[in-house]
């Protein structure tokens, strides 16, 4: 299976988001965040200058990394130290003990780049009360968010419970980007995709 947009709407509509303007503000956000649905799981590439930028609040400790590996802002972090790091410790990461590779492990996955151990628990929960993959274990979600098909059913679990269709049916790119993303990374070609599914969707 290979994601298409027809085949997004298609599991928008059995999900029972079926507005247009809403639609298209999905497919804008998941085009985005999946680099045109290409990739289902984050890169693990970030060079130290970058990761510094994107996790400002993380900075020093990858800049006293940097510093111990005397590594130039070109070149790469190690992994799975970077993701560890910046996704460690929060977001229900490390909760059975520290060093466990969470942050590695529960990286961002599926079109919306699902992060962090809580969000796939509460994903996996959803999906069992709602009587659907029930031998679906917590260690194995964020293998199913990487795939096809758990990349879609897992965005669209996120966008349902964040409400994110109320900024959406109000064409408000910002709100949905900042819900979707934590920020506004990327805004202009977001806005740009959200004009261009506007237009293939008739809106």
């Amino acid at each position: 299976m290979t994601i298409t947009t027809d085949l997004v709407i298609r599991e928008l509509n059995q999900y029972g988001i079926t507005n247009k303007l809403e639609q298209a503000h999905f497919l804008a956000q998941a085009d985005h965040e999946s680099a045109g649905f290409t990739k289902l799981s984050e890169g693990t590439k970030y060079r130290f200058g970058r990761a510094k930028a994107i996790w400002f609040s993380r900075k020093s400790a990858i800049q006293a990394k940097q510093d111990e590996l005397k590594a130039k802002d070109d070149d790469f972090c190690p992994q799975p130290w970077l993701f560890n790091t910046v996704y460690g410790g929060r977001m229900g990461n490390e909760k059975n003990g520290t060093n466990d590779n969470d942050g590695f492990d529960y990286r961002g996955g599926g079109i919306f780049q699902l992060t962090g151990t809580d969000n796939h628990l509460a994903f996996m929960n959803w999906l069992h009360k709602s009587g659907k993959y029930l031998d679906l274990a917590l260690d194995k979600v964020d293998e199913f968010v990487k795939s096809e098909e758990g990349a879609i059913i897992s965005a669209i679990w996120f966008w349902q419970v964040n409400s994110i269709g109320i900024a959406a049916r109000a064409d408000n790119v910002t709100k949905v980007s900042v819900a979707i993303n934590g920020g506004t990374i990327g805004l202009e070609e977001r806005q740009k995709l959200t004009e261009k599914y506007k237009k293939e969707l008739g809106v």
